[in-house]
């Protein structure tokens, strides 16, 4: 019996000394990490080199094997690489035998046809968020790539992936997508030129046109601010992080070439950015608005991106390992602001990957083939996203494409003309600055061999808003300018020296040039009864709400100015006054077939009301009112 009792001792001993050597050969292995609340996985616990099997490590990182590949195992195990990846090799691919019948070899995908595609039936891209394989896996397929869709410009590219209130407009060289800028957080930039001014005396900048609202700002005497936007007696203004209203009276304007511009003064903060009402009421801006791209790979397995620099803070969206973001702020502090597709937010810059190979390797694979954030709340509820101006994309003003193209435009009256200029701000030629507002909106005036485009000549006399003018004929033609009405044309002039409005000379030969057709336009349609809203178009929905009908005269509107809440131009078809608790301004909405945008709002206009706008006070009395079903525009 004590044999058997020294045998058994024997064996346990031996046992637990194996069993102490396998634990501190694993405790070796894993790398030491704190873990951080800001991970979703406890980073000890999933140590890059532990090895798993593979229905384990996709279960842990939401990693997909791509098709035509297979893990490289090793007892079972998955054999993890020292960056916590994979190692996969391609799976062999079998000859096939004499009964099956033989496939074609694929041959190599001729270049796409320059032919425009209806947006409608462009090639669907990967929602940002999707799951799908690593980036650096993508490039290693060897399997071939789908056809592309036709070449677009990057933004009008990425805006392809925002789908949700944004009308299609087919143009003759191509598809292009106008955004609502309304709901989004991107701003465009426009020139400081003119619209410098100087404050008169101590003012306190309001949160809304009126002096009883909350100053959201104060501006001493002499100090600068930029007006972007004039009505009923007040000024739209921004200084320095401050943006709100002023009275016209207590403003000199100065123009951006006054000496007292050398040194100014702006305004001080009373209220944070993400608190003022005001900050987003008009998406112009005099700084600059496309950031330069700081490319992040997130180095956790889900990574949380927070309203503010807390871990307290709400959670907006989450990112997995291998997802890209981009750093637009705060690059130096511990919390980092960061953009990864529309959630903006704030991380800790220690679960960021930002080194110069993250750069090679984001231009190398394609920033569009890597996973991007997911939202974990409507961005119009994110209270981080107006924490800069600045955006990876720029945005551009919204509307009917004509008017906005118009806006745009516009915007940049008074920047320098300079020979050979690119830059819409600090100085543009004559050329490059039609071609570059075109651009924006994903047309190209010229062709491929930088001649202007052959398709869509009409008479100056036939030119309509938002048209290019150009003059001369055969080689020697060049884009003048953008129609605006009227004889008259916006246009980087030589002889003034600057962008500006003039008239379209009668003793040059020219002629206009119009890309786009405005019948295709989905919404916005005049006649409030007019079904423009196809069954995909529905949305969520709403409930029943109640109708009536109002025009811009004084009886309906107290005053006659035109000019809606959310500072857009009423339109019939377009506007209708909402409580914006209930859908916020911007929103598009689907009523009896119809797709309206909420612009406006009224003091009889609460809860499940909504009020139509029309032209005619006496077809307003008419329609009375009536109920019906509101839908959600997708």
């Amino acid at each position: 019996m004590r044999k058997y009792q020294k045998v058994i001792r024997k064996e346990w001993k031996r046992m637990l000394a194996l069993s102490m050597t396998y634990i501190m050969t694993l405790s070796v292995a894993a790398p030491v990490k704190a873990a951080e609340e800001e991970l979703g996985v406890p980073t000890a616990e999933t140590a890059a080199e532990v090895q798993e099997t593979p229905e384990q490590f996709e279960a842990r990182t939401g990693y997909h094997l791509s098709e035509g590949y297979t893990y490289v195992l090793n007892n079972g195990f998955v054999i993890l690489q020292a960056d916590g990846s994979p190692q996969i090799t391609p799976v062999a691919t079998p000859e096939p035998t004499p009964s099956e019948t033989p496939t074609p070899t694929p041959t190599q995908t001729p270049e796409p046809t320059v032919t425009p595609t209806p947006a409608g039936e462009n090639t669907p891209t990967p929602t940002p968020g999707q799951e799908g394989a690593e980036p650096q896996e993508v490039t290693e397929q060897p399997t071939p790539e789908p056809t592309p869709a036709p070449e677009t410009t990057p933004e009008a590219a990425q805006e392809t992936a925002v789908e949700e209130n944004i009308p299609v407009i087919t143009a003759f060289p191509q598809s292009v997508e106008v955004p609502v800028t309304v709901e989004d957080y991107r701003f465009w930039t426009v020139s400081a030129s003119r619209k410098a001014a100087q404050a008169k005396v101590v003012l306190e900048i309001k949160e809304e046109k009126s002096q009883a609202s909350r100053s959201v700002g104060r501006l001493e005497e002499g100090g600068i601010c930029y007006i972007l936007r004039k009505e009923d007696g007040w000024y739209y203004v921004e200084s320095g992080t401050v943006r709100g209203f002023v009275e016209k009276k207590a403003l000199r304007r100065i123009g951006d070439k006054n000496e007292a511009l050398l040194t100014p003064v702006y305004a001080t903060e009373l209220v944070a950015p993400a608190e003022n009402q005001a900050y987003a009421y008009y998406r112009a801006t005099i700084q600059q608005t496309a950031a330069k791209k700081h490319y992040a790979l997130c180095k956790g397995d889900e990574l949380n991106i927070r309203a503010d620099k807390s871990t307290d803070s709400e959670i907006v969206g989450t990112m997995k390992k291998g997802n890209l973001c981009y750093i637009l702020a705060d690059e130096t502090e511990e919390w980092v602001y960061v953009e990864s597709g529309e959630v903006r937010g704030f991380v800790k810059k220690e679960y960021l990957q930002t080194c110069r190979k993250v750069k090679k390797k984001v231009n190398k694979t394609g920033a569009d083939r890597f996973t991007l954030a997911v939202a974990r709340v409507d961005p119009k509820e994110n209270p981080a996203r107006y924490y800069t101006l600045t955006s990876v994309k720029t945005g551009i003003p919204d509307g009917a494409i004509r008017d906005s193209i118009v806006d745009y435009a516009s915007g940049f009256l008074g920047t320098v003309w300079k020979e050979e200029g690119t830059s819409l701000c600090e100085g543009i030629d004559t050329s490059e600055f039609v071609e570059q507002i075109y651009e924006a909106y994903g047309y190209n005036v010229t062709d491929k061999d930088g001649n202007i485009q052959e398709q869509g000549k009409v008479s100056v006399d036939q030119a309509k808003p938002g048209d290019v003018i150009c003059y001369g004929s055969g080689e020697e033609t060049s884009a003048a300018g953008i129609y605006v009405g009227d004889g008259k044309m916006v246009q980087a002039s030589e002889t003034r020296g600057k962008v500006v409005t003039v008239k379209i000379d009668p003793e040059q030969e020219s002629f206009a040039l119009e890309l786009f057709e405005d019948t295709k336009v989905i919404a916005g349609s005049k006649n409030i009864s007019e079904v423009n809203a196809t069954e995909a178009m529905y949305g969520q929905d709403l409930g029943l709400f109640k109708l009536t009908y109002y025009c811009a005269c004084a009886k309906c509107c107290g005053k006659a100015t035109g000019i809606t809440a959310s500072g857009a131009r009423v339109a019939e078809g377009e506007t209708i006054a909402v409580d914006s608790s209930v859908i916020p301004y911007g929103t598009k909405v689907i009523i009896n077939g119809h797709i309206f945008t909420a612009q406006d709002c009224g003091s009889g206009v609460k809860q499940n009301h909504i009020d139509i706008y029309v032209d005619d006070h006496e077809r307003a009395l008419a329609l009375g009112c009536n109920y019906a079903d509101v839908h959600l525009m997708k």
